[in-house]
Order: structure tokens, then C-alpha cells, then sequence
């Protein structure tokens, strides 16, 4: 298994670990919550820059990397709507969206059709990692006594904007691909 490898699991590893702090552990375990998400979170660039710089860059590694990011990311928002922080309509329109791009870059790799991400689709995960460290760095402090004046309307209209971004880029995937689906 290779460097990259090693690091893309690590990051499906922290999840029980992230969720088990952010609920069971006070207020230091939201801080430990926060540092596991940011570890995993860095692990994701670190996981690509190894594979590139050591000429390790595999199919398996195409295919597990944004399945770990995904279980990253939604371990995170599924705990934000147990703990009431954002609105699980919003959650469930970014899977929907996420699910139905992962489909049709199967169908697509099935005709030898790479499907990269969009400008809009990395807008979106920039937008959904951001409403994620703000949430937690929220959560940190208030555990400490200190809180963020309106934090919970900064969430909101994180998380509304990486739900925007993937409506549209979920159009615009399916806009510029639709031709070879049928």
C-alpha cells in the first residue's frame, strides 16, 4: 500500500474518532474534534501531492480518495443535524447531488469518459469545508464560554451557499454530459 493509500484511509479512520469527541467528549472534545477534522481535512492534499511527487497516482486511489472525502464531509454534516446546526434539507440535497455525480462518472468511465470536477464543484467542497471549520471552531469556543455572535447565521449561509453550488454545478454536470447517457 503506498504512502497516498495509507493517508486516504487514515482520513476514514478519524471519522469514529471525530464523531465520538464532537458528542461524547465536552468541551475538549470539540477541540479534538476540530484538530481530527483539520488532520483529515490536510490529509486530503497531502494524499494527492505524495501520490504525484512519487509517481503513485493509481486508479484505486482515484476511486477511494473522494469516497473518503465524502465519508469525511458527511460524517461532519450528519452530526450538525443530530446536534441541530444545519438543516438536513440542505444536507440531502449535496448527497443527492454527490450521489448522482459519483453515477455518472461511472457511466462516464464506463465509456472511457473522464469526468473531472468542475470550477463550481471545487467552489462547492471549499464552500462545504469552511461551513465545517466554522461550525467546529464555533462549537471549540462555546465549549470555553466564548461565543460567536451570530454563528449560527454564518452556518446557515455557509452551508446554503455549498447547497447552491451544487445545485447548479449538478445542472451543469448533467447539462454538459447528458449526450452520453441513454
Amino acid at each position: 500500500m503506498t504512502l497516498a493509500s495509507k493517508l486516504t484511509m487514515g482520513r476514514v479512520v478519524c471519522v469514529p474518532f471525530f464523531i465520538f469527541f464532537l458528542f461524547f467528549a465536552g468541551s475538549w472534545g470539540r477541540l479534538l474534534a476540530l484538530l481530527i477534522f483539520a488532520f483529515a481535512s490536510f490529509s486530503d492534499f497531502l494524499d494527492g501531492w505524495f501520490a504525484r511527487k512519487r509517481g503513485e497516482v493509481t486508479t484505486m486511489g482515484k476511486i477511494v480518495d473522494p469516497v473518503a472525502d465524502k465519508i469525511l464531509i458527511y460524517g461532519a454534516f450528519i452530526s450538525f443535524i443530530q446536534l441541530r446546526l444545519i438543516p438536513f434539507w440542505m444536507v440531502i440535497i449535496i448527497m443527492g447531488r454527490d450521489f448522482f455525480i459519483m453515477g455518472l462518472r461511472v457511466e462516464l468511465a464506463a465509456k472511457k469518459i473522464i469526468l473531472s470536477a468542475s470550477r463550481l464543484a471545487k467552489l462547492k467542497t471549499f464552500f462545504e469545508d469552511i461551513a465545517v471549520f466554522f461550525i467546529l471552531f464555533a462549537l471549540a469556543l462555546e465549549g470555553f464560554g466564548v461565543r460567536i455572535w451570530a454563528w449560527g447565521r454564518v452556518s446557515y449561509f455557509l452551508i446554503g451557499v455549498a447547497t447552491l453550488l451544487a445545485l447548479v454545478s449538478g445542472v451543469q454536470y448533467w447539462l454538459e454530459n447528458r449526450r452520453y447517457l441513454g
